[in-house]
């Protein structure tokens, strides 16, 4: 992860580098082997191609209630099996250059849906879709599915229905085998965007229930290594080992489009310089997680795609409100003026991404206004230091790089160099894990932290709401800001458009003036693929969907 961990002297080092790096490839080779076909281009003829994809870590189940971060999220988005998906065929360059909004959405296991004239009853109809294991799909699969999400309390989707879409508590009613409704207690645009997410994908209840126990109600021990969808893949439990490595096969009985590829490979690999080897040398078709050194470097590889799109992801400065300095505004918007953004991406990034330019992603497409508009202006940030009447004082600035990444350090670098300018001793402290950095911010008990902001559903409301408004949940920092908290729900409850574009201006300007998160880095998706295969589908969460690939 971090370069500070293990680092030892150069000849010790290479070698350790090397070994691992033979002993991935090795398995790599073996996989592919046992697959029948090569990564990259190089699958077998007639429509049949393995792809390789090498992750930072596996999960140790497939239970989409057991969420252990982007590995899960990898896997699960390609598991599909969701009712809506995004519509990015119809974008500029299939949604790598412009973010489907919340309105350009396509069934997936849905064939159509219907809103009642109030907003709060949403009729949706399924396809004809059958699971691996043979059973037909109805809306009592799809009612279960959430009964479960909502029984087993799961965080995210949980979230998504109650604060950002505002569903009832028992929101799914049959209506008949292929029929049922979703009801809110509020309409508001978000209601079908949020069901694109990953952990909401419909299991195939009748397979699961076979297994489930009166201690164990709703099957977590068979979904630890059964994947029981109604998606493009399929795998027996042997193909699954825990926190190693995933197959995935076609699923025979899936009636959607899908391209060339017939087997899926994830892979375990937590050295990032193993992962950009693997992708180099051919050994993976597609490795996550990379540093942007690594990245800049695979740009001139033969056989490597380095793929840039747009992406609403940020990653922000945390100033804990309820510290007796770091709750003035006026010290937040000095500490806002005394960054120099620019200077941060053009000297962590090579390249990539963008510095944040308001309060809102550059992705969204929304103009700043003057006032909407993060400026570099050290004199006026003492200024408001002096307004404050705060003289010189230290903080503590927690980093971690599982997040927002491994440049976390250099960034914390540059930013105790540039607050120091206006009085502020930054002392940084660094925890490994991921666990550790979200727990810190969960719990509050931290007075700065950089950190990552990844929309499960990329849009303005989102990025409003989940860490900005006094009413989320996810609001752990103490900020309170009544006209942002208004301007949320105004644009919570509207669809694009000109008079919600308004509205969203607003609340960025609100975001500078008076910040809540100050955003340092508006980040891009980034891949690093393999040449020999076309049709990515680039949905505004920025992931892959192998299955829809073809070859050529």
């Amino acid at each position: 992860m971090t370069s500070r961990l293990g680092r030892t002297t150069g000849a010790p080092r290479r070698a350790v580098r090397g070994t691992r790096l033979a002993a991935v490839t090795f398995a790599v080779a073996l996989g592919v082997t046992a697959c029948g076909g090569g990564s990259g281009g190089d699958g077998a003829a007639g429509g049949s191609a393995t792809f390789t994809y090498a992750l930072t870590g596996l999960p140790t189940s497939l239970d989409p209630a057991d969420y252990q971060g982007d590995p899960s999220r990898n896997i699960g988005f390609e598991l599909a099996s969701s009712l809506f998906r995004w519509d990015t065929e119809g974008l500029p360059n299939q949604g790598c250059d412009t973010l489907a909004n919340v309105d350009q959405l396509t069934g997936q296991l849905a064939e159509s849906h219907e809103t009642s004239e109030d907003g709060k009853v949403i009729t949706v109809k399924l396809r004809d879709a059958t699971s691996a294991a043979g059973n037909t799909l109805t809306s009592n699969d799809v009612k279960w599915t959430f009964d479960r999400l909502i029984a087993l309390e799961v965080g995210t989707p949980n979230t998504l229905m109650q604060d950002v879409a505002d569903y009832t508590a028992d929101p799914i009613k049959v209506v008949d085998d292929k029929t049922f409704e979703i009801h809110l207690d509020n309409p508001g645009a978000m209601s079908l965007a949020i069901l694109t997410w990953a952990q909401f994908r419909i299991l195939d209840s009748t397979d699961v229930k076979k297994h489930v126990t009166d201690a164990d109600p709703w099957g977590k021990e068979y979904l630890l290594n059964h994947s029981a969808t109604f998606g493009p893949w399929t795998q027996e439990p042997g193909d699954f080992v825990a926190g190693d490595r995933l197959t995935l096969k076609a699923n025979p009985n899936y009636k959607g489009e899908r391209g060339d590829v017939t087997k899926l490979v994830f892979l375990s690999v937590p050295d990032a310089s193993s992962r950009a080897q693997l992708v180099s040398t051919g050994n993976a078709s597609y490795g996550t997680g990379l540093q942007y050194e690594q990245y800049a470097q695979l740009k001139d590889t033969p056989g490597v795609d380095v793929q840039t799109c747009a992406s609403a992801d940020r990653i922000p400065l945390v100033l804990n409100a309820t510290d007796p300095n770091l709750g003035k505004p006026e010290v937040r918007r000095a500490i806002s003026l005394a960054v120099d953004r620019q200077s941060i991406v053009d000297a962590v990034y090579r390249g990539f991404n963008k510095p944040s330019t308001g309060g809102l992603s550059q992705a969204y497409g929304i103009e700043n206004t003057e006032n909407g508009t993060y400026k570099h202006d050290v004199a006026q940030a003492k200024q408001l230091m002096a307004q404050a009447g705060v003289g010189n004082f230290p903080i503590t600035l927690h980093i971690s790089p599982s997040r927002p990444g491994p440049e976390a350090e250099q960034i914390a670098i540059l930013l105790q160099s540039q607050l120091k300018e206006i009085g502020i001793d930054v002392k940084i402290q660094t925890v490994a894990s991921a666990t550790e950095i979200n727990t810190i911010f969960h719990d509050g008990t931290f007075q700065a932290l950089l950190y990552l902001e990844p929309p499960a559903v990329a849009d303005p409301y989102y990025s409003i709401f989940l860490y900005n408004s006094s009413f989320s949940k996810l609001n752990t920092y103490g900020y309170r800001n009544p006209e942002l908290d208004d301007l949320a729900r105004q644009v919570g409850s509207m669809s694009p458009g000109e008079d919600r574009d308004r509205l969203v201006t607003e609340a960025s300007e609100q975001m500078v003036e008076n910040p809540p998160f100050i955003y340092l880095v508006d980040r891009d998706f980034v891949h690093a693929v393999r040449e020999g295969f076309t049709n990515y589908q680039h949905a505004p969460n920025g992931e892959m969907f192998v299955y829809t690939l073809e070859q050529g």
